[in-house]
């Protein structure tokens, strides 16, 4: 409901502005990323990173001496961004007892002590308060934490460019704008965005000014089309914009802690949950489990619910922004409600939708082997062969290579063969089902085959358990891994490279 808006419809669009409290979190981590490029233009300074010891940073960063002298000073950024460092959730103290219900989390309670803290009123608590655990030990959520972590951020950047700028001022300059992001912003509502604010029909946080100690933690208002652009360039496009790189990406997108229940999981600005859902194979009837990382941050504050989510391995995000009705026969909307029955839909079908591209993009029989040119007269023949050939199939969303034979010879065979004692052993390599295959994404050996080639790593089926013995110590005379072959989209069709062999197959199907 939008009862501000000038027609009077209370019409909600995705331009629709909502206070979207925690997930400003999230904004306040990527802060770190943008600041470490800037660093590395800079040969005076060292870089920025999220490995970076806060007190490095932040000389006005302390804590009681004890807590200090056991892990404290060490306190690193990304401990701050992933909620292990065992600082406390507030900078001050709540004049209520929630034990007893003597009163309530709400805008008349407490909205002036959260909205008013300051940087150095944060800096200020951290050096008199104990911590609840000893830094990397466990993870618990603080706002002190985010609201430090931005403190460093800032301090670092304006002594590299001579700059004062509070730390909204900094996320206004280098990340909401860059992205265009013109309905997002901190602090008071500006009056051209008056109309697109969204006003919950209870108790509300609307009129509550975030003061700067918690912006970065909670005092971010923005829109669905906003979130959006945000996912998509910083964490979903194959090609992020420059205030990322995909080195970053990959680093800030894996779990820093495991939460007691097991299930889900912590990484630096983002709560990660495991989820499982259940499909059609795309070749047969029967179902088949998969379990993905949804990569996400909530928010929720008078009468706002927020909620953003990535899923990396599928390529897609969602944005679920929600607010009160105020009214008692209608029912809240729970943002992770919305976001569980959103994946349940939309995981096996982007799943089925990928496992389909793929099949189409390399799937089918390689033939017409020829030599690469490294290795003189490696495949029978002055040109092709027909004794040379390779078939790859997708089957339960996964590609497999269900056969590689060079000069009629199985090389998969060859691969079992390096562990056999004598003319017989096991067969790991060599069996109808083949290797899974999985892109290596090495950017060193990607570029030895040049533009649009993949590398990809054989592995071992239906294993149950992390397989640390791969083939990499195996190489042959020029050291290429004997468990890795390329495929290569031409202009003229898909190509199967394979090294070892020095051979070359071109897609028949």
């Amino acid at each position: 409901m939008n009862e501000t808006s000038p027609n009077g419809t209370n019409e909600v669009t995705s331009d629709s502005i909502f206070r979207v409290a925690s997930v400003s979190k999230n904004f306040a981590m990527f802060s770190v990323l943008v600041v470490e490029n800037e660093s590395k233009l800079q040969e005076s300074y060292p870089d920025l990173t999220l490995d970076t010891p806060v007190r490095l940073v932040l000389p006005e960063f302390r804590l009681p001496e004890k807590d200090w002298e056991n892990g404290g000073k060490d306190i690193t950024l990304l401990m701050l961004a992933s909620h292990t460092s065992g600082m406390p959730r507030e900078s001050y103290f709540t004049p209520f007892n929630m034990v007893t219900g003597s009163g309530k989390a709400d805008a008349p309670t407490i909205g002036a002590l959260w909205a008013g803290a300051t940087p150095a009123n944060v800096l200020e608590s951290a050096r008199n308060t104990n911590l609840m655990f000893a830094p990397g030990q466990r993870a618990a959520y603080s706002n002190t934490g985010i609201s430090i972590l931005a403190s460093a951020v800032v301090s670092y950047y304006n002594s590299l460019t001579n700059s004062s700028l509070t730390w909204s001022e900094l996320a206004m300059q280098n990340i909401l704008t860059p992205l265009n992001m013109k309905h997002s912003f901190f602090g008071t509502i500006p009056p051209g965005q008056i109309p697109n604010i969204g006003v919950p029909g209870g108790p509300n946080f609307v009129d509550l000014v975030v003061g700067l100690g918690y912006d970065p933690a909670a005092g971010m208002w923005s829109s669905a089309n906003d979130l959006s652009k945000y996912l998509h360039h910083i964490w979903l496009s194959p090609d992020p914009l420059p205030l990322i790189t995909l080195a970053q990406r990959r680093r800030t997108l894996r779990p820093t802690v495991t939460l007691p229940d097991g299930k889900q999981q912590a990484g630096p600005g983002l709560e990660i949950d495991l989820i499982t859902v259940s499909s059609l194979s795309n070749d047969s009837a029967s179902p088949i489990t998969k379990t993905y990382a949804a990569y996400g941050k909530s928010g929720d504050g008078g009468g706002f619910h927020a909620w953003i989510d990535v899923i990396p391995n599928l390529g897609y995000g969602i944005v679920v922004l929600s607010q009160h009705s105020g009214l008692a026969e209608y029912l809240r909307i729970v943002p992770t409600s919305v976001r569980d029955s959103v994946h349940e839909i939309l995981m096996p079908a982007f799943a089925e939708s990928l496992a389909g591209r793929m099949q189409d993009r390399f799937g089918g029989w390689y033939a017409d082997g020829r030599d690469g040119g490294i290795i003189a007269e490696e495949v029978e023949g002055t040109g092709t062969n027909k004794t040379t050939y390779a078939k790859l199939e997708v089957k339960d969303q996964i590609l497999y290579l269900r056969g590689l034979t060079v000069n009629g010879t199985s090389a998969l065979e060859g691969l079992d063969r390096l562990g056999w004692d004598g003319n017989d052993g096991p067969r790991y390599w060599s069996t109808p089902e083949g290797a899974v295959l999985t892109p290596a994404e090495g950017a060193s050996e990607n570029d030895e085959f040049g533009p649009r080639a993949q590398v990809w790593r054989m592995m071992l089926p239906g294993l149950e358990v992390c397989d640390w013995f791969d083939f990499d110590g195996y190489t042959d005379e020029n050291g290429w891994p004997l468990s890795k072959i390329v495929l290569v989209e031409t202009g003229s069709g898909v190509e199967l490279h394979y090294p070892p062999y020095d051979i070359i197959m071109l897609r028949k199907d």
